[in-house]
């Protein structure tokens, strides 16, 4: 506790001099080339909110960047971006205007607006939240880092820096004939920056961590429009912080993410799908994997549990190198002495990989993701799948109605990357040994049963916490990337939450990230704070 007061004090010190107590958002704007005299509307705001605060300004970043980087929502290219969105929850969000910056230096000044005008923002990498407000914001600027793409390998390949407006998809592809590769979303379609700073499981994280534990340094905008550098040796509490503590900082603009070799950009991996006879030996080979991952990292594989008219488990399996079969590797062998009713695993490149799993992330539904980790345990493990089977009935009448429960692992090789370069903001302790992520996802088409859904899914989320309680393997770590908008993820994080909060003073003392950037995962509060459904 005293290492965490010690801290606490210390950014509380250090925030006087990142900005000043005096700090004027006016004279920034002019220290960015902003002319504000030239811009009408802005030159009377001064420094007070205004009722019209999103149009002014809107119009101010029209007037500076141009029609072509700014959208009105009556405008064709507008309801093509909102429409666009993974999740329909999120693609009814209306935000005033969409900003389409194509530097960082625009970025700079679009918070340093928001600061003025007091009209909220919200940005979005890939936009793949499942719940309103993530990667849009009603009545805001929604920030698309559409037409800032850069993807730049160093001259000795070892770190790329990408820019957040790639998907993994662009991201691999363009690494894929150099011999390098990262640890990346294992879906092609996810934007690189909710990812990141969520965490991000990979195909290659048994071996070498989360993604994020992989980025070398990070270029941002903080709140008061300055763009630094974070990482290890630069304002390395904010690189600490950044690693797991989502949106709460500033505005990422570039990763700048460590390779590893992986010749002819090759792996493996694919499905193996099982039927409902053999489901307690898929458990048992799921946690014995998990439990055993440090023989082999090259190894993982996630499970998810579902019934589109029987009971099937759709198993993931992958290696970070080629197979001629998954036979081949002993810490996949046992899901190939299970009768499979079919397999899609084969070698191929990490970023055709990446891509492929496009096809099982279909847009246009309302969507909702939850989550509760768990110690890896046989017993939790197979009374989640009774619970989960249990439960779902209560949904048969509902439109649309897909619920999966999907199992992932943060193995003893995600753990000890957890550690590496001063750690990461998650307060993951390598010492408790591997976690089990147990998710529920579901999709469903009409408004109407948003609140059945979301009952029945905290259901079953209470009852599997309730049990992993009584069965002593119970924890309070939530995992940002599948959390629900009722989840307070910070507060999971146990002492780091101070940490983070006294960071966020340092870089940001008047919650620019807190108060105008509202959506998503907050340092005090749940997207959606609701005592109605489970939180963590």
């Amino acid at each position: 506790m005293r290492s965490i007061f010690l801290a606490v004090l210390a950014s509380s010190v250090a925030s006087q001099v990142f900005e000043a107590v005096d700090f004027n958002v006016t004279e920034a704007l002019i220290a960015q080339g902003v002319n504000v005299s030239a811009l009408p509307e802005l030159a009377t705001l001064v420094e007070r909110s205004s009722d019209q605060a999103c149009h002014i300004a809107c119009t101010s970043l029209n007037v500076l960047y141009g029609n072509k980087t700014v959208d009105f929502e009556d405008e064709t290219a507008y309801s093509s971006f909102t429409g666009g969105f993974w999740s329909q929850i999120t693609a009814n969000v209306r935000p005033y205007c969409i900003f389409r910056p194509s530097k960082p230096s625009a970025v700079s000044v679009m918070v340093l607006l928001s600061r003025l005008s007091q009209c909220p923002f919200a940005v979005k990498s890939g936009g793949h939240s499942a719940f309103a407000g993530g990667a849009s914001i009603e009545g805001g600027i929604t920030v698309s880092f559409e037409n800032m793409k850069g993807i730049k390998l160093s001259s000795d390949k070892k770190t790329v820096a990408i820019q957040p407006g790639n998907t993994w998809g662009d991201a691999l592809s363009a690494l894929s004939t150099t011999g390098v590769t990262v640890t990346a979303g294992r879906i092609g379609d996810l934007g690189v920056g909710g990812v990141t700073l969520g965490g991000g499981i990979s195909f290659l994280t048994n071996e070498y961590g989360l993604v994020c534990d992989n980025v070398a340094s990070f270029d941002v905008v903080t709140a008061s429009g300055v763009i630094v550098t974070a990482s290890s040796t630069q304002n390395s509490d904010l690189f600490w912080a950044l690693r797991g503590g989502g949106n709460n900082f500033g505005i990422v603009t570039s990763f700048n993410i460590n390779t590893h070799p992986l010749v002819n950009d090759l792996l493996w991996g694919g499905t193996r799908t099982f039927t409902e006879d053999v489901f307690p030996e898929v458990v048992t080979a799921w946690i014995d994997l998990t439990l055993n991952s440090a023989k082999d990292p090259k190894a993982g594989s996630w499970v998810a549990w579902l019934n589109p008219g029987i009971k099937l488990a759709s198993t993931e399996l992958w290696y970070g190198a080629p197979l001629a079969s998954g036979s081949d590797a002993a810490a996949l062998a046992p899901f190939y002495n299970i009768s499979a009713m079919s397999d899609t695993t084969k070698t191929r490149g990490h970023a055709a990989y990446v891509i492929d799993n496009e096809a099982t992330n279909t847009y246009g539904s309302r969507e909702i993701f939850y989550e509760v980790s768990v110690k890896a345990s046989y017993k939790i493990a197979s009374r989640s799948v009774d619970i989960f089977y249990d439960a779902i009935g209560a949904l048969s009448g509902v439109d649309g109605a897909f619920p999966a429960l999907i199992w992932q692992h943060i193995t003893d090789g995600s753990l000890k990357g957890s550690v590496r370069n001063g750690g990461n903001a998650m307060g993951l302790d390598p010492a408790e040994g591997p976690v089990h992520i147990i998710q529920l996802s579901c999709s469903w088409n009409n408004v109407a049963d948003d609140d059945k859904i979301y009952q029945v899914m905290s259901d079953i989320m209470k009852q599997i916490k309730k049990e992993s309680i009584e069965l002593g393997v119970d924890t309070d770590w939530v995992y940002m990337n599948y959390a629900s908008q009722f989840q307070d993820v910070i507060a999971s994080y146990g002492e780091s939450k101070a940490k983070l909060k006294a960071i966020a003073k340092k870089y940001d003392p008047v919650e620019v990230f807190q108060k105008l950037q509202p959506g998503y995962f907050k340092l005090d509060r749940a997207p959606v704070p609701d005592a109605r459904y489970f939180s963590h």
